[in-house]
């Protein structure tokens, strides 16, 4: 289904840009004509290369990624999106694990391109706008203007049942695994995200999500294949002067850049017609759970906020809110998206999910893909949660997170965390089980000074049953390191 839409897109639509890209401060169109061609000598070098190869990609969020990762899906090659903040002893041991061939890199990280090379005796690397990588590209015009075929002339790829991406995660283990995904996955996003979702082909949107996740990966090929026009954001910190540029009418956001666009609307006006010029159709967050604070304000600014759930394992997609629909607050949206997708809550209050979107198994790991993928083709998140008769999800918290305390009460830490942050000045809470007896710890970064935290924990504390109550507070004096998809790092 994406071969097909791109090749259509290339056909009907060669002039209407599929890409914006920054130039001082201008935005410069980079239409459906040019992606594809670009995607198309990409695919000749793979093909003489690196053929049925599997390709890591390292850099930031930028339109030479996404040709990149579109190329490889389309040649039959894997790729493997990685997260640049890792080290380089972390991505070459990834890289020698899954058998990569080629690393594909972007200038800003050529040092650690290096790095990962010297660890890793027969890697090919390459960079983005490299003299090397413009000299494959010449060589590539040239020879497809001599073979006068593409990659748009051959069948679709694939889609079924080959590994065609390779995303690590820790997932519902406590140890990064390597995600095996196929096309279909990424397309069941696609079909399910384009039917619940109000998009049109000339509509304008953002890259903003980090391209090494699923959820960004699977986000951007959907707002490709509805024929919007993306804007190209490599820094999340300009997420305002983004929305500005660009003029973008909706946005896949985690949390985390959700709650700084609010914080820059404020700034700028009274609400986010005012602030922007124009108001944001919808914003969609996933990712992460989404603080009722963060919703409340958004929706305050009068930007419709909708919930997403799903995990690398499911291809980013498990339930979703309707843009059409009034979403019931900080729910992870309904089920089911499309009669592919299957969803239900096990006999232990577990969610689970089953279709075409749901990952191969773990890359060589096949006990603990056992773990999480039944005889049936049921995935088992590690999420507790519930779904509503008319198909609301409630995602409860991680199950490996529950608290168990001496007396056997069980306690889910995200629910106190998220009336820890709607105290005032709260701004985030991480709550944990402490000792033997598994007493209740919030640890809270605040605006507010120790004391004041205190008294405020105190109060709640009067409003919670005896075994919910908090009995060791901590707090922080800067905020919880986050991962990039806007997680607190556990652990």
């Amino acid at each position: 289904m994406l071969f097909e839409t791109f090749k259509r897109h290339r056909e009907e639509r060669p002039n209407e840009p599929a890409f914006l890209i920054s130039s001082g401060d201008r935005s410069i169109p980079v239409t459906w004509r040019q992606f594809t061609d670009d995607i198309a000598a990409i695919c000749w070098i793979i093909d003489r290369h690196a053929s049925g190869g599997t390709i890591a990609l390292l850099g930031e969020n930028s339109y030479e990624w996404m040709v990149t990762h579109a190329a490889c899906l389309f040649a039959g090659a894997t790729v493997v999106p990685l997260d640049a903040n890792i080290n380089a002893d972390d991505i070459a041991r990834r890289l020698k694990f899954v058998g990569a061939s080629v690393l594909i890199h972007s200038a800003l990280y050529t040092d650690k391109a290096h790095e990962v090379a010297e660890r890793f005796p027969g890697l090919a690397t390459g960079a983005f706008g490299s003299r090397k990588t413009d000299f494959y590209i010449a060589a590539a015009i040239k020879g497809l203007s001599l073979l006068k075929r593409t990659v748009w002339d051959r069948p679709a790829p694939d889609a079924k049942s080959r590994t065609s991406t390779i995303v690590f995660t820790s997932g519902t283990t406590s140890e990064p695994r390597g995600v095996e995904l196929t096309i279909e996955a990424i397309e069941t996003f696609v079909r399910s995200t384009s039917l619940a979702l109000e998009m049109h082909p000339g509509d304008r949107s953002l890259m903003l999500l980090p391209l090494h996740h699923i959820f960004g990966i699977c986000a951007t090929y959907t707002m490709l294949a509805q024929g919007v026009a993306i804007g190209v954001c490599p820094d999340f910190r300009r997420i305002y002067d983004a929305f500005v540029r660009f003029r973008a009418d909706f946005a896949f956001l985690v949390p985390a850049l959700a709650d700084i666009l609010a914080a820059k609307i404020e700034r700028n006006g009274n609400d986010v017609a005012e602030a922007l010029g124009q108001p944001v159709r919808w914003i969609l967050t996933g990712g992460a759970p989404l603080p009722r604070r963060i919703y409340e304000r958004l929706r305050a600014l009068g930007i419709p906020l909708i919930g997403g759930y799903g995990l690398t394992e499911t291809a980013a997609c498990y339930s979703m809110s309707r843009s059409a629909e009034a979403p019931v607050p900080c729910s992870a949206g309904k089920v089911p998206l499309i009669p592919e997708v299957e969803a239900k809550v096990s006999p232990d209050g577990e969610l689970l999910v089953r279709g075409p979107n749901v990952m191969k198994g773990y890359y060589k790991a096949p006990e603990a893909t056992a773990k999480v993928l039944d005889a049936d083709g049921w995935f088992h998140t590690g999420d507790a949660g519930s779904i509503d008769a008319d198909g609301t999800v409630w995602v409860n918290g991680r199950s490996s997170r529950t608290i168990v305390l001496s007396s056997g009460k069980k306690i889910a830490p995200e629910e106190l965390e998220e009336k820890l942050q709607t105290l005032p000045g709260v701004l985030e809470a991480l709550v944990s089980g402490e000792g033997e007896t598994r007493d209740v710890k919030a640890e809270i970064y605040a605006s507010l000074p120790e004391e004041r935290v205190r008294e405020l924990v105190a109060s709640l504390n009067r409003t919670l049953p005896v075994y919910q109550r908090i009995k060791t507070v901590v707090v922080r004096k800067e905020p919880f390191p986050r991962t990039s998809s806007g997680k607190i790092k556990l652990g």
